[in-house]
């Protein structure tokens, strides 16, 4: 994962998921939107550091890397606070916990 980093995105570290959009259209209502790709040792370590399922973390990682192929960042705070709520939501339509807690504005 870190070697894909390094190429693709000019990062020298490991992480638990990366995205890359394709956005090709295949057919009536069909496009493929791109590829993940997901580090299992990163995304089971990172379920015992949060104290979430493993299910649940591959859940979420699937999530958010698919909201990234959809255009969605987290550049910014504002970019971040809209990503995280989506997030939560898709999460907790599949019976998932949050695995974002917000603050109140």
């Amino acid at each position: 994962m870190k070697n894909i980093n390094l190429k693709y995105r000019g990062k020298n570290k490991s992480t638990n998921i990366l995205s890359f959009k394709f956005d090709l259209f295949i057919n009536k209502n069909q496009t493929l939107l791109g590829d993940l790709v997901l580090c299992k040792k990163i995304i089971e370590k990172e379920s015992l550091k949060y104290q979430k399922t493993l299910e649940s973390r591959w859940a979420h990682m699937i999530i958010h890397g698919t909201l990234h192929l959809l255009g969605y960042d987290h550049k910014n705070k504002k970019e971040k606070k809209i990503m995280e709520k989506i997030e939560n939501k898709i999460m907790l339509f599949l019976n998932y916990e949050k695995p974002y807690f917000m603050k109140s504005s």
